[in-house]
């Protein structure tokens, strides 16, 4: 078959750093192609039009238009256009698109159209009780509306997407996938305390939790290191970016044992989770991280958020602890729990690898 995918990211070192969508389509790119079929991305509101290949898969990158007010409307317009002069000359058999701000809201192609839930726009903002944008849930919803198929990567956001678009779709529930090749435990020695958080510093990910949390954990143990990987988000509600409200979070105890490397490629992840004692997710809004998954297989210990979709990545207590992050205490004593306890850890960190090889593995 040829498979097209949507997306507004992907891991490539010329663009900018990706989120979990950019990951998961990726990984699918890389499993089809392995498997006999011919895979197309089309990289949706970019900065310029390019066409490049990435081993063996296409990605056509499509510019984002720079007209004021009207430019969302005109995107998608851009994107349908896009996508029809190439139907025209390369079959496509099917287009899978993500929820996230209804990219493929006025495709209007005779080719069959999956959406897949990872998390749109207005799923996360209703979570957070954050005001939904007007026009992005009608793009979203349309989006949705349109599709031939609709695939969840949790029951969870396939319920609560229901929910906040107050629809009926009939959805199929396909947890992400994970690499466990590429993400296989390694013979690292560990120092017993290095916490490592990987994602994009956000409000909704939790991090301001983390960094109370992490205070809380300084109190009874003062050796451990917090290492925080990935972009720094800009703060809609404070004005300022999310590690400069973290910075303020801390403790002055606690703020000079705080590492924050950035970005770095998504190649390199890998060696970063080694080289983590305990690795931390106090997550408020998620659909089904595949960060979660990339932990799991590496075989770490993981202390991450018990809310929504969680219990249906960590089995509490067997391959994960799963605790409230407004919770501090209690999900700073279980991390503690986890770097004092070889024992404990070993056990956890060998139950999530197998977990995530038996229902996980891409």
């Amino acid at each position: 078959m040829h498979i097209a995918y949507l997306s507004a990211e992907y891991p490539d070192k010329n663009l900018p750093s990706s989120g979990g969508i950019g990951s998961f389509v990726k990984t699918m790119a890389d499993s089809l192609v392995a498997n006999g079929h011919k895979v197309t991305v089309f990289l949706c509101l970019q900065t310029k039009d390019k066409v490049w290949k990435d081993g063996e898969t296409t990605i056509i990158s499509i510019k984002r238009n720079s007209l004021p007010k009207v430019n969302a409307i005109i995107d998608r317009f851009l994107i349908a256009r896009m996508l029809r002069k190439y139907a025209r000359t390369s079959k496509i058999d099917l287009i899978e698109a993500p929820d996230w701000e209804g990219l493929h809201a006025f495709l209007n192609l005779n080719i069959p159209i999956v959406t897949r839930i990872h998390g749109s726009v207005s799923y996360f903002n209703k979570i957070q009780d954050v005001k939904i944008p007007k026009s992005l849930f009608w793009f979203e919803k349309k989006a949705l509306q349109l599709s031939n198929s609709i695939v969840a990567v949790s029951d969870f956001s396939g319920r609560y997407t229901n929910e906040v678009f107050d629809l009926k779709l009939n959805y199929n529930v396909i947890y992400n996938g994970v690499n466990v090749d590429t993400f296989s435990p390694s013979k690292t020695t560990l120092s017993n305390n290095t916490i490592l958080y990987f994602g994009t510093l956000a409000s909704k990910k939790g991090v301001i939790e983390l960094a109370h949390i992490f205070n809380e954990l300084i109190k009874i143990n003062p050796t451990p290191k917090l290492i925080l990987i990935g972009k720094d988000a800009f703060d809609q509600q404070e004005k300022k970016s999310t590690w400069e409200l973290m910075q303020k979070s801390f403790t002055n105890k606690a703020i000079k044992k705080v590492v924050y490397k950035g970005t770095v490629p998504y190649s390199e992840m890998s060696k970063h989770i080694s080289e983590a004692t305990v690795c931390v997710f106090p997550s408020f809004a998620e659909a089904f991280p595949i960060s979660w998954l990339e932990a799991m297989a590496k075989e770490k210990s993981i202390v991450a958020s018990n809310i929504g979709w969680a219990k249906e990545s960590i089995d509490n207590n067997v391959s994960g602890f799963l605790v409230n992050p407004t919770e501090h205490k209690v999900f700073a004593n279980k991390i503690n729990e986890l770097l004092l306890d070889e024992s404990l850890r070993s056990t956890i960190s060998k139950n999530a690898r197998i977990r995530v090889k038996s229902l996980f593995n891409q």
